[in-house]
C-alpha cells in the first residue's frame, strides 16, 4: 500500500506536534503540583510555628502563677486562670485550646477547663471530661499517660509539646481529633517539682485549611489539564493546517519532477521541468533540467560511438585480413609462426611474409608509433605500399634497400611527419645459405644458431622521418637449422606489477634453447615465459612476434 507524501508529512507534523505538547502538559502539571505541595509545607510549617510559640508562651506564662496558686491548694484560683485558654471553635481560626489543666506529680488532676464545643473528651483510656459530671477535678489521669508528660518534659528539661489523638463526644456522635498538647513543669519557690500544666490545642481548623490549599491545587491542576487540552487540540488543528499546506506547496513540485522523470523514462527527451521555487526542490528542478539536457547530449554521443565503434569494428576487420593467419606455416625453406596481440582494437604493428619468383622468403615486420585507428591505418598503407612494389618489381629486379626507400616516401607522404613507422626487411635465398637484412629503425633481428643468440645488427632511419633518407643491407651466411626472431618493441619493453622491464637480455635467455627445436615449441615457451613475467600488469602497446626457421 502506497502512502503520499503529503499524507506522511500531515502525519509526522501531527505526532510532533502532540509530542510538544505533552511534553509542555507534563511539565506544566509536574511544576505546578511541586508548587502546590511547597506552598502547603510552608503554610503548614507557618501555622504549627506559630502554634508553638503560642503553646510555649501560654504554658510558660500561666506556670508562674499557678505555682502559688497550687501551693495554697486554691483550685477556684486555678480554675479561673485555666479558664480564659480554653475557647471555642471559629472559622476564623486555624487552631483553639480545646482543653486546659493542672495536675500534681501523682497524676491527680486539680483543675481543668474544657471547651464547650464538646460533652465529653477522652484522653488515652481516661474519659477526662464529661460536662454531666459535677466535678472534673480531683480525677488522676492514667500512668501512661502521666509516664509520657514527664519523659517528654524531662527531655527538654521545662516543657514539651508533642501531637496525639483524643476522642471527643458532641451529643450521640463520638469521633477522633488530632491536638497538639504542651506541657510545663511548675515549680515551687524551692525549685521543688509541684505538677504539670497541659493545654491542648485543636488541630482541625489547621488541617481543614491544609485540605483547603490541597483542594484548591487539585482544582488549579484540573484546569490547567483542562486548558492544556484546549490548547493541544488548536495546536494540532493549527499544525495540521499548516502542514496540509505546506505538503501541498512541496508536494505539488514533486508531482511536476516525477511526471517529468516519467516523460523522460517513457523516450519524450524535450521534456524540461517548470518547478519554481527558491528552495532545495527548486534546485533539484534545475539539477533535473541539466541532467536531462545532459542525457539528450549522452544519446547523441552514445549513436556517434556506435557509429565509430562499427567503423572501428570494420577498420579492425580489414587489418585482419592484412595480416597473415596466427599458427604455424610454411614458406619456400623457411618454417614460420607469427603472433600479433595489438593494445586496443586496431594495432598499429603489422608483420607479413612473402614467396618470391625467385623461390626466396621475404620477411617484414613494422611498428607505428602509438596505437589505434591511425596506427592502424598507416599500417594498412605500408601493407599496400609493400604489396604495390612487390607486384609491379621483377624478382631480378627486387632491391631491398631501394624497396625499403620507396616504403619511407609512401609513409611520408600518407603521414605528413605526424605519425612514424620502425621497419625491417630480411630476404632468405632459396637454398637457405644467405640472408639480406634492412632495418628503418627497427629493434635488431635476433638470430639463433648452434644454441648463441646474436643481434643482427643494421641501421637505418624511421619511415616517415624524411624523404631522402636511404637504407643499406647487412648480407649474412645461414645454416640448416639458424632461427630468426623478428619482434616488436611492445614485447622487450611491457612492465610487470613491480614495474620490471622484460628487456631483450631475458628475451636472448629464454629462446636460446629454442634453436634446436620448430618455431611452434619456441613460441610455446617464449610465450608461456612473458605471460608468467608479466601476470595481471596492464598492456600499452602493441606486441608482434615471428620465429622463422631456414
Amino acid at each position: 500500500m502506497k502512502i503520499s507524501i503529503s499524507l506522511k508529512w500531515t502525519i509526522s507534523a501531527v505526532i510532533i506536534v502532540i509530542i510538544i505538547v505533552a511534553g509542555y502538559a507534563y511539565s506544566t502539571i509536574q511544576g505546578m503540583q511541586k508548587s502546590v505541595e511547597q506552598e502547603t509545607e510552608r503554610i503548614q510549617r507557618i501555622q504549627y510555628q506559630a502554634l508553638d510559640e503560642l503553646g510555649s508562651k501560654t504554658t510558660f506564662y500561666i506556670s508562674r502563677p499557678a505555682s502559688s496558686l497550687l501551693y495554697d491548694n486554691d483550685r477556684e484560683g486555678l480554675s479561673k486562670l485555666l479558664n480564659p485558654v480554653v475557647g471555642s471553635k471559629s472559622e476564623a481560626a486555624s487552631y483553639y485550646a480545646v482543653y486546659s489543666t493542672i495536675i500534681d506529680t501523682d497524676g491527680r488532676v486539680w483543675a481543668a477547663s474544657v471547651s464547650n464545643d464538646f460533652d465529653k473528651l477522652k484522653l488515652g483510656s481516661d474519659d477526662f471530661y464529661d460536662k454531666n459530671r459535677d466535678e472534673a477535678v480531683e480525677k488522676e489521669l492514667s500512668s501512661t499517660i502521666l509516664s509520657g508528660i514527664k519523659t517528654s518534659i524531662k527531655a527538654s528539661k521545662e516543657s514539651s509539646a508533642e501531637s496525639t489523638k483524643c476522642e471527643v463526644q458532641i451529643g450521640s456522635e463520638k469521633r477522633e481529633i488530632e491536638i497538639r498538647q504542651y506541657a510545663h513543669k511548675i515549680v515551687g519557690n524551692d525549685d521543688d517539682e509541684q505538677g504539670y500544666l497541659l493545654i491542648g490545642y485543636s488541630m482541625d481548623g489547621l488541617n481543614e485549611e491544609i485540605a483547603s490549599i490541597r483542594a484548591q491545587g487539585e482544582e488549579r491542576k484540573r484546569e490547567a489539564i483542562d486548558e492544556t487540552i484546549l490548547l493541544a487540540l488548536l495546536a494540532i488543528a493549527i499544525g495540521l493546517v499548516i502542514s496540509i499546506i505546506q505538503s501541498l506547496l512541496v508536494t505539488r513540485n514533486i508531482k511536476k519532477l516525477s511526471k517529468a522523470a516519467n516523460q523522460i523514462a517513457s523516450g519524450d527527451l524535450s521534456v524540461r521541468s517548470d518547478v519554481k521555487s527558491h528552495d532545495e526542490i527548486g534546485q533539484l528542478g534545475d539539477q533535473f533540467n541539466v541532467m536531462a539536457d545532459r542525457v539528450q547530449a549522452l544519446l547523441v554521443e552514445t549513436e556517434q560511438k556506435a557509429m565509430l565503434e562499427k567503423e572501428v569494428d570494420i577498420a579492425r576487420s580489414i587489418q585482419t585480413t592484412l595480416l597473415p593467419p596466427t599458427g604455424a606455416a610454411r614458406c619456400g625453406c623457411v618454417e614460420l609462426n607469427g603472433y600479433f596481440q595489438p593494445a586496443s582494437e586496431c594495432g598499429g604493428d603489422f608483420w607479413s611474409y612473402n614467396l618470391l619468383p625467385d623461390h626466396s622468403v621475404l620477411l617484414t615486420i613494422g611498428d607505428v608509433t602509438g596505437h589505434g585507428v591511425p596506427s592502424a591505418m598507416i599500417t594498412a598503407c605500408a601493407k599496400s605500399a609493400l604489396d604495390t612494389l612487390l607486384n609491379l618489381t621483377g624478382p631480378q629486379n627486387i632491391n631491398l634497400p631501394q624497396m625499403v626507400a620507396s616504403l619511407n616516401a609512401a609513409i611520408c607522404q600518407a603521414a605528413k611527419r605526424t605519425l612514424f613507422m620502425t621497419f625491417q626487411a630480411i630476404r632468405i635465398s632459396a637454398d637457405g645459405r644467405t640472408a639480406e637484412v634492412v632495418n628503418a629503425g627497427h629493434n635488431f633481428p635476433l638470430l639463433i644458431h648452434e644454441g648463441r643468440v646474436q643481434g643482427v645488427v643494421v641501421r637505418g632511419e624511421r619511415l616517415g622521418d624524411t624523404e631522402t633518407a636511404r637504407y643499406e643491407k647487412m648480407q649474412v651466411n645461414l645454416a640448416p637449422g639458424d632461427m630468426f626472431l623478428l619482434y616488436t618493441d611492445g614485447l622487450t619493453e611491457y612492465m610487470n606489477d613491480q614495474q620490471a622491464e622484460y628487456g631483450e637480455k631475458h628475451l636472448r635467455k629464454v629462446i636460446a634453447p629454442c634453436g634446436a627445436g620448430n618455431v611452434t615449441d619456441a613460441m610455446h615457451i617464449l610465450w608461456g615465459d612473458f605471460e608468467t613475467f608479466c601476470g595481471n600488469a596492464p598492456q600499452k602497446d602493441d606486441i608482434t612476434l615471428m620465429f622463422a626457421k631456414v
